[in-house]
C-alpha cells in the first residue's frame, strides 16, 4: 500500500496525508499491533486468542481504508465515511487495549509489567488522537458539515492538527517503541538488561506521558511554544529513563545489522525528529506557524524512525512468532544478514536524498527506494523463517564467541557501494526536473526567473510574460508592511511571507495565460493578483496536473492547509452575499445572549489613560442562530468604548494576539500616522498616545488594509471627549452603527465580495441586530436622554431617528445645531439659561433626526413626555430591517 501511495501521488488528492497514514496508522499501527500482541502473550505466558488479534488487524485495515475515502471525495458521504473509519479505528484500538489488560492482569509479569504498560498507555494516546482525527476529518471532508456540527473545527484546525500529530506520533508511536526496547532492546544485542533498567523506564513512563497530554493541551490552547518545551521534555526523558539503560546494555556487543542496526537508527532518527520538531514549535507563534514546518519532522520521525524500527524489530520477531526457537532465529539471521548492510544504507540513504532535494521525481525515487529496500527486509526474513520452520533445525546451542563480533567491514563496504549506485540513479533521475511541487516538468524546459515586489497591495510587476513551454521560477520579496503571500491557480505557492522577507515558488511549465493572488483575507479584491501571460501559447487551456493555468485535484483541500492559504485562521470569504430575512434577523437569540452594553459611563477625574487593547479572533454569536469567527479587540465587537475630556492624554497599548497583522487608527488624535498606525505582526505589541484636543465621537478601528475588510469583521470602537460646556444629562448611550457581511463558512470573518458590493447581511447598532428589541434600554418619563452616535460602516451612513421624540439637542462633528430648543448658529451657553432636566426646551426648535456619515458622529438628547416604548433606528428603513433598530421603554 505504501509503494502504491509513492507511484501514485500524483493523482492521489492528498499524497502527503496518504503516505502518512498508509505509513503511520496503516504499516506501523499493524505492525505495534502485532508485536505488542506478542509480547503480552510472551512475556505474560498467557494464551491470547490468535482469531481475535486475527480480526482486530482486519478492522484497522477497514478503518484506515475508509479514511483514506473520506479523503478522496467531499461531502456528507465524506463526512460519513471520515466517523465511520475513525469509530473503527477507535473501536480496535480500545478492544486491543483491553486484551493487554487482561495479559497483565495474569502473575507472570515481572519485568514484563513495565513494558505492557508502556503499551496501553500508547494504545490509549492512539484513541484520543484518531477522535481528533475524526473532528480533522470531517472538516476536511465537508467543511458545511462540519459548521453545522462544531464550528470551531474549521477556526481550530490547526491547534486540532498539531494535537492529533502528537499523540500519534510521540504518544502511541514514540511509547510503543520506548516501552518495547525496555526489555527488547537489550535482547537483539545477545546482551543482559542492566540492573536499574526497570526502574528508570517505571519513573520515565509518567513523565514521558505527561509530556505528550501537556503538548496536547497547550496545541489545543494554540500555544506551540510551551508544547515545544513539552516535546523537550519528552526526549529528555526518553533518553535519561529508557535509552541510556539500553546503551549501556549495548555495550562490549555488536546487534546484527538486519535487526540492531535497524533499530538502532530508527531511534536516532525519531530522537533528531523530536528535537527538530521541538526547535521549530518554539520559533512559532501560533499553531498555523507551526504546521508549515512539520513535512520534515514527520519524513523522519515516520518515515526513518518508526518504519525502520519496525522493520529492525520483526526481524527478530518474525522467526519467533513463525515457530522457531534460538537455532532457527540464529540461522535465519545468517540467511539475510549478508545482504542486511545494503539494505540499511538504502533505507538511510534513500531518506537523507529525499530530505535533501528540491525535485519532486528525486524524492519519490529515493523513497521508492528506501520503502522497497525495507519491505524486502521485511520479506526475506519471512521467507527465510517459514523455510528453516520446514526444516529440521536441530535446537543446539550457538558456538561460543570470544568477546563481542567484529564489524563485518567487507559487507559494509559492499552495502554502502550498493546503496551510493542506486542512490546516484535516483538523483539523475531527477536531475533537472525542477519543481518540488510539479512532478509532471519538463526536465528540459528552459527557466523563466522573475522577481516580484509588493506596493501597498498590488504586486510589481502586476504582468509577466512568459515564453509557452518555459518554467516560471517566481521570487516575492514582501517590501509591504505586513504578511503577503502569492499562490497560483496550479496550487503552487510561497507560503505566507512576513514583511521585509523573501520566498520563491516554482511555479512549473506555463503553457497557458494563468495568473496568481493574495490568499490573505480581502488582498485579493484589493487587487493583489498577478497575471501570467503565456507568449506564442495556443491559446489552449492548460491541463494536467502542476502545470500552469489548470487547478490540481485536491488542491483546495489540503490536510496541511485550508483553502490553498497558509497564513493561519485569518480567513475571509467570497462570492454572494448571504441575506438573511428580518424575521431570521430578529428571531430569538441563543443561549448565553449578552447584549452589549449601551450605557455610557461618565468620564473619570484621570487625566492620562493607560489602556491595553489585545487583536483577537474569537467566536461567537453575531446573530440568532449564527456563530462565526470575528477579529476583536478585546474579545468585542465593537471594542470598548473610552472617555475622557479635552486635554486628556491616552496611552493605548496594541497587542496583537491574533494570526495576522492589525493595527490601530485612532481618529480621536492629531498625529502621524507612520510610528503609530504601523500594522504589526502577531506577538508584536506598539504603544500609540494621543492627546485629545478637540471634542466629539470619535470613530477608531484597525488601519490594516483592506481597511473595509477589517472593520466589517468587528475592529472599531468609539472614543467620546465631552464638549467643556456640556450640559448635564439623566441617562446617556452611546450607539455604534456597523455592517456584517457573512461568509458562507462560519468560519471566515467576513464577505469580501458582498463588502465590495455594499451588500450587508445585518446592520446592527453595537455589533448584533436587533439585540436592544430583545433586551430594551429603560428610562424613565421626564429624564433628559443624551445618546451619542457613530457611523463605523464600513460603508453605510446613519440616519437616527427615534420614534415618539423630536430632538430639542443636536450636536453633530463639533458643534451645535439646536440647543434645548434654541437655534444654534453661534450659539454661546449664556444665551440659553440652564434649567433642571426634565422641564423641557426653553425654545421651539427642533430636530427630527441626526444625520451620521462613515465615520462622522454626534449627539441628541430628548426627554419622553410619556411612557410608552419608543423605537430608537436608521431611518433608511432597509437598514433598520437589517437590524439597526433598538426599543427604548419609557417606565412612569
Amino acid at each position: 500500500m505504501l509503494l502504491l501511495t509513492l507511484c501514485f501521488n500524483a493523482v492521489l488528492p492528498n499524497p502527503t496525508w496518504y503516505a502518512i497514514h498508509v505509513a503511520g496508522l496503516g504499516l506501523i499501527g499493524s505492525a505495534i499491533l502485532v508485536w505488542t500482541w506478542h509480547f503480552a502473550d510472551a512475556l505474560t505466558r498467557s494464551q491470547q486468542s490468535q482469531k481475535a488479534q486475527t480480526a482486530r488487524l482486519a478492522l484497522l485495515a477497514a478503518g484506515v481504508i475508509q479514511l483514506g475515502g473520506a479523503l478522496a471525495i467531499t461531502g456528507g458521504a465524506a463526512a460519513f465515511l471520515a466517523i465511520a473509519g475513525g469509530a473503527t479505528v477507535i473501536a480496535t484500538i480500545s478492544w486491543h487495549i483491553a486484551a493487554l489488560r487482561k495479559a497483565m492482569s495474569g502473575s507472570f509479569l515481572g519485568r514484563a509489567a513495565v513494558t505492557l504498560r508502556f503499551h496501553a498507555t500508547a494504545a490509549a494516546f492512539l484513541v484520543l488522537g484518531a477522535l481528533i482525527g475524526v473532528f480533522m476529518a470531517v472538516d476536511v471532508a465537508s467543511r458545511d458539515i462540519a459548521m453545522n456540527w462544531w464550528s470551531a473545527l474549521y477556526s481550530r484546525h490547526d491547534a486540532l492538527a498539531l494535537a492529533h500529530s502528537l499523540c500519534q506520533t510521540l504518544g502511541f508511536v514514540g511509547l510503543t517503541i520506548l516501552g518495547t526496547l525496555v526489555t527488547f532492546g537489550p535482547t537483539i544485542a545477545r546482551a543482559r538488561m542492566t540492573p536499574n533498567a526497570v526502574a528508570l523506564s517505571t519513573r520515565a513512563l509518567p513523565c514521558l506521558a505527561g509530556a505528550v497530554v501537556a503538548g496536547v493541551v497547550f496545541s489545543l490552547l494554540d500555544m506551540p511554544r510551551i508544547a515545544g518545551l513539552a516535546v523537550l521534555a519528552w526526549v529528555a526523558a526518553a533518553v535519561l529513563g529508557v535509552l541510556v539503560p539500553v546503551a549501556k546494555s549495548w555495550k562490549g556487543s555488536m546487534p546484527s545489522v538486519g535487526d540492531g542496526w535497524f533499530v538502532g537508527a530508527g531511534i536516532t532518527w525519531i530522537m533528531v525528529a523530536a528535537l527538530a520538531w521541538a526547535v521549530q514549535l518554539l520559533a512559532s507563534p501560533d499553531a498555523a506557524h507551526a504546521r508549515t514546518g512539520t513535512g520534515i519532522q514527520f519524513a523522519l520521525l515516520i518515515g526513518a524512525g518508526a518504519v525502520q524500527t519496525v522493520v529492525g524489530s520483526l526481524a527478530f520477531l518474525l522467526p519467533v512468532v513463525l515457530g522457531g526457537g534460538p537455532a532457527r532465529l540464529r540461522r535465519t539471521l545468517e540467511r539475510v544478514e549478508p545482504s542486511a548492510a545494503a539494505r540499511w544504507f538504502l533505507v538511510n540513504g534513500g531518506v537523507a536524498v529525499a530530505l535533501a532535494t528540491p525535485s519532486a521525481r528525486t524524492r519519490t525515487a529515493a523513497l521508492a527506494i528506501a520503502c522497497v529496500s525495507a519491505a524486502a527486509s521485511v520479506a526475506l526474513v519471512a521467507f527465510h523463517s517459514l523455510r528453516q520452520r520446514s526444516l529440521d533445525v536441530e535446537e543446539t546451542p550457538p558456538p561460543p564467541e570470544g568477546g563481542p563480533r567484529k564489524l563485518p567491514r567487507t559487507r559494509m563496504a559492499l552495502g554502502a557501494s550498493v546503496a551510493s549506485i542506486a542512490l546516484v540513479v535516483a538523483v539523475a533521475a531527477g536531475a533537472g526536473t525542477g519543481s518540488a511541487t510539479d512532478p509532471a516538468v519538463d526536465a528540459d524546459a528552459p527557466v523563466t526567473k522573475v522577481e516580484v515586489s509588493v506596493r501597498g497591495l498590488a504586486y510589481s510587476p502586476s504582468s509577466i510574460d512568459v515564453p509557452a513551454g518555459n518554467r516560471l521560477v517566481v521570487t516575492l520579496k514582501n517590501t509591504g508592511d505586513q504578511r503577503h503571500d502569492l499562490v497560483f491557480a496550479n496550487g503552487a505557492g510561497t507560503g505566507a511571507i512576513e514583511a521585509g522577507k523573501s520566498g520563491t515558488v516554482d511555479v512549473g511549465v506555463v503553457e497557458a495565460d494563468t495568473e496568481g493572488w493574495c490568499t490573505i483575507v480581502g488582498h485579493r479584491q484589493a487587487g493583489m493578483v498577478i497575471k501570467v501571460n503565456a507568449v506564442g501559447a495556443s491559446g489552449a487551456h492548460a491541463s494536467g496536473r502542476g502545470k500552469a493555468g489548470s487547478t490540481p485535484a485536491g488542491s483546495d483541500r489540503s490536510h496541511s492547509g485550508r483553502d490553498g492559504a497558509s497564513h493561519g485562521s485569518g480567513h475571509a470569504g467570497t462570492g454572494e452575499a448571504i441575506l438573511p430575512t428580518t424575521a431570521e434577523l430578529s428571531a430569538k437569540p441563543g443561549k448565553g445572549f449578552d447584549p452589549s452594553d449601551p450605557v455610557l459611563r461618565p468620564a473619570g477625574s484621570e487625566r492620562v489613560h493607560n489602556v491595553t487593547f489585545e487583536a483577537r479572533e474569537v467566536e461567537k454569536e453575531v446573530a440568532p442562530g449564527r456563530r462565526q469567527k470575528v477579529w476583536t479587540f478585546n474579545g468585542a465587537s465593537p471594542g470598548p468604548t473610552l472617555r475622557g475630556k479635552v486635554g486628556d492624554t491616552f496611552n493605548v497599548t496594541l497587542v496583537n494576539k491574533g494570526t495576522m497583522g492589525h493595527s490601530l487608527d485612532f481618529h480621536a488624535g492629531d498625529v502621524s500616522p507612520d510610528s503609530r498606525m504601523k500594522t504589526i505582526a502577531p506577538g508584536k505589541s506598539l504603544v500609540y498616545t494621543f492627546t485629545a484636543k478637540r471634542a466629539g465621537i470619535w470613530l477608531y478601528h484597525c488601519s490594516t488594509a483592506p481597511l473595509s475588510v477589517h472593520i466589517a469583521s468587528g475592529m472599531h470602537g468609539a472614543v467620546v471627549i465631552d464638549p467643556e460646556d456640556v450640559d448635564p444629562v439623566d441617562r446617556e448611550f452611546v450607539f455604534i452603527q456597523s455592517e456584517q457581511y457573512w461568509a458562507r463558512s462560519k468560519a471566515d470573518a467576513a464577505n469580501a465580495d458582498a463588502i465590495a458590493r455594499v451588500t450587508p447581511s445585518s446592520v446592527s447598532f453595537n455589533g448584533y441586530p436587533f439585540q436592544y428589541v430583545h433586551r430594551p434600554i429603560k428610562v424613565r418619563k421626564g429624564e433628559r436622554v443624551r445618546i451619542w452616535a457613530v457611523s463605523a460602516g464600513p460603508n453605510l451612513d446613519l440616519h437616527f431617528h427615534v420614534v415618539g421624540t423630536q430632538f430639542d439637542t443636536v450636536w453633530y462633528e463639533g458643534s451645535y445645531s439646536i440647543r434645548r430648543g434654541c437655534d444654534g448658529s453661534g450659539l454661546t451657553r449664556a444665551s440659553c439659561d440652564p434649567f433642571a432636566p426634565g422641564k423641557g426646551s426653553v425654545g421651539s426648535a427642533g430636530s427630527q433626526g441626526l444625520d451620521v456619515s462613515v465615520a462622522q458622529g454626534g449627539f441628541v438628547e430628548f426627554v419622553a413626555p410619556e411612557a410608552g416604548t419608543y423605537t430608537a433606528l436608521n431611518h433608511a428603513m432597509t437598514y433598520a430591517e437589517r437590524g439597526a433598530t433598538a426599543k427604548i421603554v419609557v417606565a412612569d
